[in-house]
């Protein structure tokens, strides 16, 4: 009967063993398979792959980024398929918490035609053993375990050990945020501010080893839900990305032109402020006498001037500080709400595909 009843039990554990590594597209020959942790990772992991349902997360996460793993939602999808990138297991690395590991996937896909393997992205999450389960948790707070924390009035800065506390911009941040809540007509609220050195550190601070964009630009951040910003600008510094922590609550159906105008016409673009890079653009403007603004207005064209200014943004900015001198930001406001087309939007302002680029260039003193 005991021999029974071990080969059900190994029979059992094959099974699932199996179910998840068909989840898992492969498995590297550096993870122990034989550690009774990483077993029940490698079940877990497959399933969550499998469902990406959240019972697999630890339940404070969602509190805190009330989406912990959209990083990776469709990141199979690629341009010879949606389940083009598959996830394999590279490693399950130990930490000094018995109860938590690091767990490493690949996202590779396989290309017929050149005979090789292309990779997406490398990402990292953290697995959690509580009591006999699994739970997956984000990768940001082991990677800032060493970080230093400094309170500011409303902002709880996250201070990369790659870098310098710099006082006088985290100064600088508090006087914008007192003027952003007076414009929004709006209490400050807390806000929870990571500062890093460059973009490549912002993806490896989000779980990325490797990410396309890591390397893309010089400068950059997000604004995430929940009241989080992630700098890579080396600075305590970043109205645009807080912008976007206003409006994202005031304005949930803002549409991405009008929002990037507004971030980039208080908080300006990069490590440049609004005023420089509206020069730029009446610059651009000038240099380029039958641009056509209307055939632009997509807020995630990656159209540059000269490396620094994107095109889309600031006609978006000049089209916001333009509103607001001629119908107040109330109007603006309006628009924000809606969450109509950017040519439905104009509309409201006597703004069309015939008149767009005279008021803009009229407006610009160009």
């Amino acid at each position: 009967m005991l021999k029974v009843n071990f080969l059900c039990f190994v029979l059992i554990l094959f099974f699932q063993l199996s179910y998840a590594q068909f989840k898992i597209k492969s498995i590297s020959p550096t993870v122990d398979q034989q550690d009774s942790f990483n077993i029940q990772i490698i079940k877990t992991l497959g399933e969550f792959l499998e469902t990406q349902n959240p019972k697999f997360w630890l339940e404070s996460d969602f509190k805190r980024f009330k989406s912990p793993y959209y990083e990776i939602i469709g990141i199979e999808i690629g341009k010879l398929g949606d389940k083009f990138y598959q996830p394999s297991l590279m490693e399950i690395i130990p930490t000094d918490e018995e109860d938590k590991r690091i767990v490493k996937l690949a996202f590779i896909g396989y290309s017929p035609d050149t005979k090789s393997n292309l990779v997406k992205a490398i990402y990292n999450v953290i697995a959690v053993k509580n009591g006999d389960k699994i739970f997956f948790s984000k990768y940001i707070d082991y990677a800032t375990r060493n970080w230093k924390i400094k309170n500011e009035d409303n902002i709880t800065y996250y201070i990369s050990i790659n870098k310098n506390y710099n006082l006088k911009e985290a100064e600088a941040q508090k006087k914008d945020i007192n003027m952003l809540s007076k414009f929004f007509d709006t209490k400050r609220f807390p806000i929870f501010y990571y500062s890093t050195v460059s973009p490549e550190e912002v993806f490896k601070l989000k779980g990325f080893d490797y990410h396309p964009m890591m390397f893309a630009d010089k400068s950059g951040g997000f604004a995430e839900d929940y009241n989080i910003v992630i700098s890579g600008n080396n600075s305590e510094y970043y109205t645009h990305e807080i912008v976007h922590l206003y409006t994202s609550k005031l304005f949930p159906k803002i549409n991405p032109f009008f929002d990037e105008g507004i971030a980039t016409y208080f908080g300006g673009s990069g490590k440049f402020d609004y005023q420089w890079q509206k020069g730029k653009l009446k610059k651009f403007l000038t240099e380029n006498p039958d641009f056509d603004a209307f055939e632009h207005l997509d807020v995630y064209e990656r159209l540059y001037f000269e490396k620094e200014t994107p095109i889309p943004y600031l006609v978006s900015a000049v089209l916001c500080e333009m509103i607001i001198s001629k119908f107040g930001k109330e109007k603006l406001f309006s628009v924000f709400k809606n969450g109509n087309s950017v040519e439905e939007c104009i509309k409201t302002f006597n703004l069309n595909k015939n008149n767009i680029n005279f008021e803009l260039r009229k407006f610009l003193k160009v």
